[in-house]
């Protein structure tokens, strides 16, 4: 099951949020999705550019970042999007990915059936139609189309993938929340 979420906050909040991932944020090429081997992941199936904002590693073990973008804000995001979908659910996860033309994304899992994720779409530019950006849910091969600020729902157990823009130089961003039910 994926749900597609339009309108949670405000066009001037989002561009500022971007802004901030596009030109002040760091960004390393060591998001390797698929990681294949232990304890380190070095090998997967692909690189992409990424950020860990927050990982909660178990009930004691707590990382959070000090990038550019602030922590706190992105746990209020969270926050606020549980509050509006009536879905309370613990933390565990913030993260954030950024494409450029031809880094497209393979399918992958974020976490376990138990988990539910919010990927924020995200982009410092005007995009216009059919420049790509989509989101590709694997089990109902659902295209969710680009759009600034929209949140997909989904299990974290659900094969997914993001697609990049389809023009040069153009950022697309994802930052994704995953959380857990609260017992």
């Amino acid at each position: 099951m994926v749900k597609v979420h339009d309108d949670f906050f405000d066009k001037r909040y989002l561009d500022e949020l971007s802004h901030k991932f596009s030109y002040e944020e760091s960004w390393k090429a060591d998001n390797i999705a698929n990681r294949e081997t232990w304890p380190y992941g070095e090998k997967g199936s692909h690189l992409l550019l990424g950020n860990v904002y927050f990982k909660r590693n178990d009930i004691n073990h707590i990382f959070t970042s000090e990038n550019k973008v602030s922590t706190n804000e992105l746990i209020n995001m969270f926050d606020r999007i549980c509050f509006k979908l009536k879905n309370p659910l613990m933390l565990m996860e913030i993260a954030a990915n950024l494409q450029f033309k031809s880094m497209d994304g393979t399918f992958h899992i974020d976490g376990s059936e138990d988990q539910t994720v919010f990927v924020l779409m995200l982009s410092s530019h005007l995009i216009e139609k059919n420049m790509g950006g989509e989101f590709i849910h694997g089990p109902t091969n659902t295209i969710v189309k680009y759009k600034l600020g929209r949140i997909v729902e989904f299990k974290a157990a659900d094969p997914h993938k993001g697609l990049a823009f389809n023009k040069p130089y153009i950022p697309r961003i994802s930052v994704k929340f995953v959380g857990c039910k609260l017992n």
